[in-house]
């Protein structure tokens, strides 16, 4: 009898630094993107960066778990469709940011949607119940959150000449959002030893949050400082807090997806990012980042009147 052959050694992992390398290169490639959109300064542009991520987004939330029957899933995309161009039609059109209105009309429309395809297949028990709560839970995770980026974009008004008075504020939230998680990867890299949440995401350390820290405090602060005067809302003092804050919550926001993923045992939400993976692992943490700092604008605003 012969002897069984040795198990093939799995295949050598990428090291971290070819890891960052390949996040670096993304995160560069979506903030050429957000170049070409600020020297442009107009409204369409940023419409097909954030909109092109919030539908990519949800393609890909949905497919995360792949159980969900196909009408589920097209259902979900189509309200969403409908919902980025309807919200930033408004925002185009009228210059102002919020509409509760729309937000109430579109909640009921996936609430809608999500029991619409149980008239015309049989039911299957908890696994029609929750296709019906992912469906409605898909919506308000990816494009309800995402669109207060848009809500950001719009919220200080537009200049006559069609240049969006909220686009310094949206690079704030982007940069200080970004850089930290670029900030955290890298100082959890070189110095992490003390496991943040193992059970959801065993690679953040504690020594990370230090680089998260300081990643969101040299963007924000980078990006406040360059444009002080087209800034009115923020000053030195505020806008380092919500550095700081942003940072924390761009961590929750991070582990949020990460939860999700857990659950559904998947690595990643898609593969055309190298190193960070699909729209939904780059848009993750401002999902959660770009309301918190919508309402204090928003606050500040109304107080400053």
């Amino acid at each position: 009898m012969s002897e069984a052959s040795p198990p093939a050694a799995p295949p050598p992992a990428s090291s971290k630094a070819r890891v960052f390398a390949r996040r670096l290169i993304s995160t560069l490639a979506l903030w050429a993107f957000v170049a070409a959109a600020i020297i442009l300064g107009r409204g369409a542009l940023f419409f097909v960066l954030l909109g092109s991520l919030g539908i990519a987004g949800v393609r890909e939330f949905s497919h995360m778990d792949p159980t969900l029957p196909k009408p589920w899933r097209l259902g979900l995309l189509g309200v969403t469709s409908a919902w980025f161009a309807v919200t930033f039609t408004i925002c185009q059109t009228t210059g102002q940011p919020w509409a509760p209105e729309v937000d109430l009309a579109f909640i009921a429309a996936i609430v809608l949607a999500s029991f619409l395809p149980t008239l015309f297949r049989p039911l299957e028990g908890r696994a029609t119940l929750w296709a019906i709560l992912f469906t409605i839970g898909g919506f308000l995770y990816v494009p309800w959150l995402s669109s207060f980026m848009t809500r950001v974009l719009y919220l200080p008004g537009v200049e006559p000449d069609g240049w969006l008075r909220g686009l310094p504020y949206l690079v704030f939230l982007i940069a200080a959002t970004k850089f930290t998680d670029c900030g955290a990867y890298l100082m959890g890299s070189l110095i992490g030893k003390n496991k943040m949440i193992p059970h959801i995401s065993p690679g953040k350390t504690w020594e990370g949050m230090i680089g998260a820290a300081l990643g969101a405090l040299g963007a924000g602060l980078g990006v406040y400082f360059g444009w002080q005067s087209r800034m009115p809302l923020l000053t030195p003092l505020s806008a380092s807090v919500l550095c700081l804050i942003l940072a924390a919550v761009c961590v929750v926001g991070d582990l949020a997806e990460s939860v999700i993923k857990r659950c559904l045992e998947v690595k990643d939400s898609g593969k055309f990012l190298p190193g960070i993976g699909g729209s939904l692992d780059l848009i993750d943490s401002l999902l959660f980042t770009a309301p918190i700092f919508y309402f204090y604008l928003r606050h500040v605003s109304d107080h400053s009147l």
